[in-house]
């Protein structure tokens, strides 16, 4: 039997059912239109993280319902949770839906009928004989939301301000405010709930006292209390329109204002009988054991069947091919000649790997930033038709390595206008971007059986170069940054035997020899088993001072790959003049150049390679501004091939 779970995310708060348990265990809300994108991603790590553990690395079936989902709009929110289940090592079938679609799967109701949900929002999903889901309402709470919670909170906060002013009829909801509130007045209230950022739940929360004040009598509250059962008759009379329903229907209500006002919850039912003709009134008293009983009702023989307006998503990463990577050169070469793809970005796939093949490169690095145009890796996650071409477009290629460098830069930053032209946004939204590319790029190397990643998360705070006085802030603080943030993308890399490559960089946590090994210690110290080499650029690192032939000596096993482009720096008191020239910090203008026409000692590079007993890739990187690309890449290719030897040397033999 595969193990079942099941989330409720409302408004206010989430509540799960984890695989193997008939608990319930509640958190904070997963919404980010009522806490903000931060605190919901925040709380649904933890949410996943919690109920990865209790699959135990089992493949389960899970339905998340979310009220951040909507029924009709693109699968954006579907994707974001789905890469945060991987990310926190949840595996099987996910479902995922807004948190009325449950309550129409589910029995009694069984995909006919109407649903009215009434928490801190409000909305109605309906269906009829043709079983396609329409929806009214459930545009948030400037668009909707009436009979709600949000609604009722302030509608009462309001007529407590109003009676206070004299604008408006005496209630007894204005003294029940106050006493909620410790004293402050309604007025006063109203003016420090307008001052927060994400005021729903905190009006929504008022909803109780409007419903006590109607119990014990008060006029104005009654009032109150009618206007929002009408809109919820009204909304659920334009739902069952829209679907068509005729004949006998029934009605699925619940939410946090029904529940926890039962007479309110009893005044619906009478006036849905009395004025629609409703068959029965369902009452949903406890959304999350809905949604495992829908979960239940879809899932037969193991497979798992959506309904209407829910999203299927696939947990399980898509298989590590058997094949080894192939490899144009001879088994006993020691250090291959590859080529990096990115300057291709634009004139499509087919032609990078064609001209890769003639230049008879011996490995390529694929990269997958959404910049580049080569690999769309949203339709690779999503289409296995997709995945089925790219495999046969690599066909005899050696991928021996994926990368990204402008979509993972995200996951650290900076997010300010600096990174806009990859993603514009809160930086929340860039992290998550970065996060999903990140790992769907580890997923996409196992699938073409590459044995390495090249990621690039940027840096969280350039400004930890310095020292600060009386400060205790240190570059320590930016590799800690990178440990916890890189914890999923290692952990699935770890999963798959895929090895994370780090290339150090100005624009990078690790950025010279120092903070790579600092980096490489404190990944040692960490809990994951995944592999983290270097993939060094001796030009990166001359470009800001250092040695480059220095660069690539005493890593050891450390040193996964290499880069291979070449360097001019300019000395002179004036501005260079020409292409390609700029700047890494504050040192003088650079440029890169192909192989051979620039200042670095190349035939030392590589001879100190074949010393270090290097075994792997020196991919050549054209970002030469002077040059076409294919001169570039042929002439570079065209000098690595001198220096490196062609076979065994014999030494000397006199």
């Amino acid at each position: 039997m595969i193990p079942l779970w099941a989330v409720d995310a409302g408004g206010s708060t989430t509540t799960v059912i984890a695989a193997g348990s008939t608990a319930r265990k509640t958190y904070g809300s997963v919404n980010p239109a009522s806490v903000g994108t931060g605190p919901a991603t925040r709380t649904l790590r933890a949410v996943f993280g919690d109920v990865a553990a209790a699959l135990g690395g089992r493949p389960g079936a899970g339905w998340v319902a979310t009220a951040a989902v909507d029924l009709t709009g693109d699968d954006g929110e579907a994707a974001r949770l789905r890469d945060l289940a991987l990310a926190a090592g949840v595996r099987g079938r996910l479902l995922v839906s807004n948190d009325s679609v449950p309550w129409l799967a589910a029995p009694p109701l069984a995909g006919r009928g109407v649903v009215v949900v009434c928490g801190t929002g409000s909305g109605f999903v309906a269906a009829g004989d043709g079983g396609e889901v329409c929806r009214v309402g459930g545009c948030e709470y400037l668009g909707s939301d009436e009979g709600s919670a949000f609604d009722l909170g302030l509608a009462g906060l309001r007529a407590a301000v109003r009676a206070g002013d004299g604008r408006g009829p005496a209630t007894a909801i204005g003294a029940r405010l106050t006493s909620l509130a410790a004293g402050r007045s309604p007025a006063e209230l109203a003016r420090e709930l307008a001052a927060e950022a994400f005021p729903k739940a905190a009006v929504a929360a008022l909803a109780p006292v409007v419903c006590d004040a109607w119990l014990d009598g008060d006029g104005p509250a009654a009032e109150l209390v009618s206007a929002a059962v009408g809109e919820l008759v009204l909304g659920v009379r334009a739902a069952s329109d829209r679907a068509g329903l005729t004949g006998d229907w029934s009605v699925a209500a619940g939410g946090g204002v029904l529940r926890g006002c039962p007479p309110l919850f009893a005044e619906l039912e009478r006036r849905l009988g009395a004025e629609l003709s409703v068959t029965e009134v369902v009452a949903v008293d406890e959304p999350v054991a809905t949604v495992h009983a829908a979960l239940e009702s879809r899932v037969h023989d193991g497979e798992v069947r959506a309904p209407s307006a829910a999203w299927l998503l696939d947990l399980d990463p898509p298989p590590v091919r058997s094949r080894p990577p192939v490899r144009h050169r001879a088994d006993d070469r020691q250090v291959a000649v590859g080529l990096c793809l990115a300057a291709w970005g634009g004139s499509g796939l087919p032609a990078a790997l064609e001209y890769a093949a003639q230049v008879g490169a011996d490995a390529v690095d694929l990269p997958t930033d959404t910049t580049s145009g080569l690999v769309d890796l949203t339709r690779w996650a999503r289409e296995a038709d997709y995945r089925a071409d790219l495999r046969a477009a690599a066909g005899d290629v050696a991928v021996d390595c994926v990368s990204n460098s402008r979509d993972t830069q995200l996951l650290l930053g900076p997010h300010g206008p600096h990174t806009d032209p990859v993603l514009g946004g809160p930086a929340a939204a860039k992290r998550d971007h970065a996060l999903r590319c990140a790992l769907d790029t580890v997923r996409l190397a196992a699938d073409l059986g590459a044995p390495c990643v090249r990621l690039m998360f940027g840096v969280p705070d350039v400004a930890r170069w310095l020292s600060w006085w009386h400060s205790s802030v240190s570059w320590a603080d930016n590799i800690a940054a990178w440990c916890e943030e890189a914890r999923p993308v290692l952990s699935l890399a770890a999963e798959h035997g895929v090895t994370l490559l780090v290339e150090p960089h100005p624009k990078q946590v690790v950025y010279d020899r120092a903070s790579a090994r600092q980096l490489l210690d404190a990944v040692a110290g960490t809990s994951t088993s995944a592999s983290v080499r270097l993939c060094v650029d001796p030009a990166n690192l001359a470009a800001t001072g250092h040695d480059p032939v220095d660069a690539v000596r005493g890593w050891g096993d450390g040193l996964g790959a290499a880069h291979a482009k070449d360097l001019q720096r300019w000395n002179a008191p004036q501005p260079p003049s020409g292409a390609g020239w700029s700047r890494y910090g504050p040192g003088p203008p650079i440029r890169f150049r192909a192989l051979g026409a620039g200042e670095l000692p190349w035939p030392a590079i590589v001879s100190a390679l074949l010393d270090e007993d290097f075994h792997g890739v020196l991919y050549v990187e054209h970002e030469d501004a002077l040059l076409p690309r294919e001169q570039s890449v042929a002439a570079s290719v065209r000098l690595l091939r001198e220096l490196l030897p062609q076979g065994d040397p014999q030494g000397r033999t006199w």
